[in-house]
């Protein structure tokens, strides 16, 4: 039973709940409400999105897919890490702190990569990921620096696509080898092993087998690195199948660098193979292959001979040859060799026995290793999870938590106020959510929240109740999870007996806008739930073509059951990929297949409409995303995925206004390049949002023409958008960078052909929220992963017509432009002199409150274009007072030589503050009361000033009279008895030896106890500074005597005795002279 008391704390719960639900829908409908002013007439282009910024939010807490190390070998600290997809990143210090440096180049995945072993600053960088996994990435080709990779060159190679290796001759660096894998998806391209011998200017196929055959690995001797193997892969991936082997997979040789090969066959296996690794141990006569074949099998080989003759060792090989299957040799024991895979093998008889390194706390799924030379247990190793690093030969394990490069399948995000939280699963690192930004200065990797397990797809949380949220692995391990508990129940739908469900490795489905309790998913069939995943019942019939994917060929063939890892790591063909239902209309269905089908259901799934050709996009292409229009009903938008079937890299992006009846191409100036997902702006349905290979893109038109989104955010495949619609953010799953977010794009509604006509303009402000972040742990260390939040402030987007172009600029482009000329022109003295001299006009920001009192200016350059700039909302100069909330105004004007001329009349917006604990506290009043400490601060710090003056002018006449035959004995006990009252006023105002409760100590305790809290001043601080302003109001008086009075008196008087007076003031002005 509850008491009285019990109930009154239900009731008013209750009604604070109400309160912030009612706020925040009362905040998202003011948002939403704003006018559309967007014209398609208007011409946007890349730096009106210079208005934008994305940020990265992490998380680091499980890192991604690492593809490649090169350790300097003078310096261990110093490595470079090649990401599968998310880059080339460095640390100079053990991996205390990683940078990105390959952000700004045209791709973002990174096979291998090869140090220079006579110049530790030239890295040589092989794209593409060595690998041939679903969710494979490409490059395009070989990169090169010479400066430790502050530049990068793209060395030639482009349509290799997938590299697997890359070897240097360490006699002449100008000799390089590249192992070419090729594109996985089909035919063609460079693929095969090239060599260079003028350091990448041109390049000579030294090895071809194939158009479906690489080469996937080699090595060098390092006694005659002449004597070169290579492993050729002869492997093609299609969505409905994958074949990962051929008779053209071998082992060859070449003992004239690359000039002739022979094929080595004594003691390997024949017919078809599949991808093989190779290792050379520290005894180069020893040579290592471990070889996948037909039936999931294959072994460890061994050759003591140079490759001449090889016998089988073990019958060991990696569980997916396709994705792991390299060896690894330690550097000091020719018997000690390393296999990566989902659990790494370790044997240390050359290959007979084998035992797992992994250990518990590591990440599986290991690609690369590096091995001490110097200490032969200290091993870096790069998995799905990351890196780990151990000083033990693998049996405990150290994680470096702090590389953001986790690869995300999907995004969405909640309404929780008054920061929403992102939600997503990622490859091979289960599902996650975490917060947009904190209240601190940091989102950090303990702000995020690990689900489930497994590979992580959707995960979506309920509309309705943010403590529950739907989550799934692989092939539809669908679950529903309480975060209340942390617990999760499995909802997978199970088929009866004389049923088979075909799920693909990332399951579509959704809760409906309509009912929370609703839920579809699709396999091969559409699948309805009404109680929450608690039981199914199908809606539709197989809505797949009902192809065998058996009886389809690879490689230009048809292969038997035999071949080597056919259909493995395929989902099964015939499955859906796209599910989406109409906001506008309940039950009103949309499906997309992998065979290249879209259906429609009016309905609810009990009739459905067929679709198989669309103009423009090939037949049974599969299909990426559908997109029903959240403004017109029958209105829908479907991306299409050609490099899946052979290779085509064209950006399928269609349209219908006839609900799929017809369609038409809106990819318009796309490159190429798959585009995987599509928004719609919920305010302006011409604003549309993509995530393609490259990155983001947007439009204003409703793709006639697109712009890419490139501020804050790298080269990057992104697989996910979803749009916040209460705050106007745009948020991205990035395969390989984690989640980004771009604040309140809003703007991008707002333009129209007639803002380029006017002088300037300040597009409309978004409500800013108002409250002092609070710090993380504190002394973490460098290693301790943080993304930065946005500083509470106001952000003014803004164009200006004209710019400046200052003096130095117009020289510079007259400097450029005599280049070419027969005289070069160079400035005169006078002109360098104006250059310097030259004051240069600015933008001032001027920020009024309600009653048009100035609380603050903010300048920034006179810059032609679509800009921003950010107010802290601090008051005037004094960054430690923030503004209260309310209604401001903030106008624009030009400042030439101190003339004003404005550009935009005042402009309104609000300040709202952050939900508390204990009630809204009386900002009006804590601003006032801040201002008065803040002042007493600054009369403080006069004070102080003046009393150190009078210091220095005692002491200097005190040290004159001692070196000065005059009478001084008098003056000698007034300057002792006025230094007497300075110190005095000092121990009063700011303290000292045996002084108490000073005016400043009174004061800083009123400061800093207050100036970031965001509740009421207390008793307690609003004493503190009354004694404090009492105590100084007191004392100022004796004070400006002394200062204006007592001192320069005395001084008259030591100079009519004769002293010779040099104070500090006359200092100053002599150096300042």
């Amino acid at each position: 039973m509850y008491n009285i008391k019990n109930k009154s704390w239900i009731v008013s719960t209750i009604l604070l709940l109400f309160f912030i639900f009612s706020t925040q829908q009362t905040i998202a409908q003011k948002r939403k409400k704003k006018t559309d002013k967007t014209s398609e007439q208007f011409e946007l282009n890349n730096q009106t999105l210079n208005m934008f910024s994305f940020r990265s939010i992490g998380p680091a807490a499980y890192s991604g897919r690492i593809s490649d190390f090169a350790v300097n070998p003078e310096n261990p600290s110093e490595y470079y890490v090649g990401v599968a997809s998310g880059g080339l990143w460095k640390t100079i210090n053990h991996g205390t702190t990683f940078e990105p440096i390959f952000d700004n180049e045209s791709v973002f995945s990174i096979g291998c990569l090869a140090m220079d072993p006579n110049n530790t600053n030239v890295l040589w960088v092989g794209t593409g990921e060595n690998n041939t996994q679903r969710n494979l990435a490409y490059g395009d080709g070989v990169y090169k620096t010479t400066d430790g990779g502050k530049s990068f060159t793209n060395m030639g190679l482009k349509t290799s696509s997938q590299i697997g290796k890359i070897m240097i001759d360490p006699r002449n660096s100008n000799i390089v080898y590249v192992a070419s894998q090729g594109q996985a998806w089909g035919p063609g391209g460079e693929r095969g092993l090239y060599k260079t011998i003028d350091g990448g200017k041109t390049w000579n196929r030294i090895l071809e087998i194939g158009e479906y055959t690489g080469v996937s690995d080699m090595e060098m001797d390092p006694r005659n690195p002449d004597v070169l193997y290579a492993a050729s892969h002869q492997r093609e991936r299609r969505v409905y199948s994958k074949i990962n082997g051929g008779p053209e997979s071998a082992i060859y040789k070449s003992e004239d660098a690359g000039a002739t090969w022979r094929k080595l066959t004594k003691g390997l296996p024949s017919g078809d193979v599949g991808r093989i690794g190779l290792a050379l141990s520290s005894n180069p006569e020893i040579v290592y292959a471990v070889i996948e074949l037909p039936g999931n099998k294959g072994g460890v080989y061994r050759s003591n001979d140079r490759g001449e003759s090889w016998v089988k060792r073990s019958d060991k090989v990696s569980s997916s040859p396709q994705y792991y299957n390299e060896l690894y040799a330690d550097p000091i024991d020719p018997d000690l060799i390393v296999l990566m895979d989902t659990r790494n093998g370790l044997s240390d008889d050359g290959g007979k026995t084998w035992e797992n390194i992994e250990g518990r706390n590591k990440h599986v799924d290991s690609h690369a290793l590096w091995i001490n030379p110097d200490d032969t247990d200290h091993y870096l190793v790069g998995c799905d999870g990351g890196i780990y690093e151990s000083y033990d030969r693998a049996k405990t394990w150290q994680f470096k938590s702090n590389l953001p490069i986790t690869q995300y399948y999907h995004v969405r995000t909640d309404n929780d106020y008054p920061f929403y939280n992102v939600y997503g699963g990622a490859q091979d690192n289960g599902s996650w959510f975490g917060p947009s930004q904190t209240h601190r200065r940091n989102i950090v990797n303990a702000d995020w929240t690990y689900t489930i397990g497994g590979d992580g797809y959707l995960s979506i949380p309920d509309p309705e109740n943010p403590d529950i949220h739907y989550c799934e692995s692989q092939y539809c391990g669908l679950r529903r999870y309480d975060r209340t508990t942390g617990n999760s129940i499995s909802i997978k739908p199970q088929p009866t007996e004389d049923e088979e469900y075909n799920w693909n490795w990332n399951t579509p489905y959704f809760i409906s806008k309509f009912n929370n309790k609703t839920l579809y998913v699709g396999g091969n069939y559409v699948l309805k739930s009404t109680d929450m995943g608690g039981t199914w019942k199908k809606v539709s019939g197989d809505m797949t073509r009902g192809i065998d994917q058996n009886t389809l060929p690879m490689m230009g063939k048809m292969w038997p059951p035999e071949a080597v890892a056919k259909n493995m790591s395929t989902s099964k063909f015939g499955n859906i990929f796209a599910l989406a239902e109409s906001p506008l209309k309940q039950g009103m269905l949309y499906v997309g297949t992998d065979d290249g089908l879209i259906w429609t259901s009016e309905n609810d799934g009990e009739n459905w409409t067929r679709y198989d050709k669309f103009t423009g996009v090939p037949e049974m292409t599969f299909v990426n995303y559908i997109l029903p229009s959240q403004h017109t009903q029958g209105t829908v938008y479907a991306c299409f995925d050609g490099r899946k079937n052979s290779s085509d890299f064209t950006p399928y992006l269609i349209k219908s206004t006839d609900n799929g009846k017809t369609w038409s191409s809106i990819a318009s100036n796309l490159p190429s390049g798959t585009v995987y997902c599509i928004q719609e702006d919920h305010v302006n349905p011409n604003i549309l949002f993509i995530g393609t290979e490259w990155g983001v893109w947007t439009t204003i038109d409703g793709g006639k023409k697109w712009v890419q989104i490139k501020k804050g955010i790298p080269t990057i495949q992104v697989k996910d958008i979803t749009i916040q619609e209460r705050e106007n953010d745009l948020v991205v799953a990035t395969f390989g960078r984690g989640f980004y977010v771009l604040d309140n794009y809003a703007a991008l509604r707002e333009l129209n052909p007639s803002i380029p006509e006017k002088e300037a303009h300040i597009f409309e402000i978004d409500e800013t929220l108002l409250y002092f972040p609070s710090s993380n742990l504190n002394y973490q260390g460098d290693v301790y992963f943080r993304t930065k939040n946005p500083d509470p402030a106001a952000t003014f987007e803004y164009y200006v017509k004209n710019g400046f172009e200052s003096l130095k600029q117009q020289r510079i482009k007259k400097q450029k432009a005599s280049e070419k000329s027969e005289t070069y022109y160079y400035p005169s003295e006078e002109e360098l002199r104006l250059e310097s001299d030259e004051v240069k006009p600015n933008l001032v920001f001027t920020i009024y409150d309600n009653a048009n009192v100035i609380v603050r200016k903010i300048e920034a350059p006179l810059k032609k274009g679509y800009n921003s700039i950010s107010w802290d909302l601090s008051y005037l100069t004094n960054r430690g007072i923030k503004v209260p909330p309310g209604t401001y105004k903030v106008a624009l004007d030009k400042n030439e030589n101190g003339k004003f001329t404005r550009l935009v009349e005042p402009k309104a917006f609000k300040v709202i503050s952050l939900p508390n604990a204990l009630g809204t506290p009386n900002y009006e009043a804590n601003f006032n009361f801040l201002k008065g400490v803040y002042d007493l601060n600054a009369n403080v710090t006069a004070a102080n000033g003046k009393i150190r003056d009078m210091n220095t002018r005692i002491s200097n006449m005190k040290a004159i009279l001692e070196k000065t035959p005059v009478e001084a004995n008098t003056l000698v006990t007034k300057l002792n008895e006025a230094q007497k009252e300075v110190d005095k006023v000092a121990k009063i105002i700011v303290g000292g030896f045996g002084a108490k409760n000073s005016v400043a100590s009174r004061n800083r305790y009123a400061l800093y106890t207050t100036y970031s809290a965001q509740v009421d001043i207390t008793g307690a601080q609003k004493e503190q500074f009354k004694l404090a302003q009492d105590a100084f109001n007191g004392i100022s008086g004796k004070l400006n005597a002394l200062f204006t009075t007592e001192i320069p008196s005395l001084e008259k008087e030591f100079e009519n005795a004769g002293g010779v007076l040099f104070n500090i003031s006359q200092q100053r002005r002599y150096y300042e002279e």
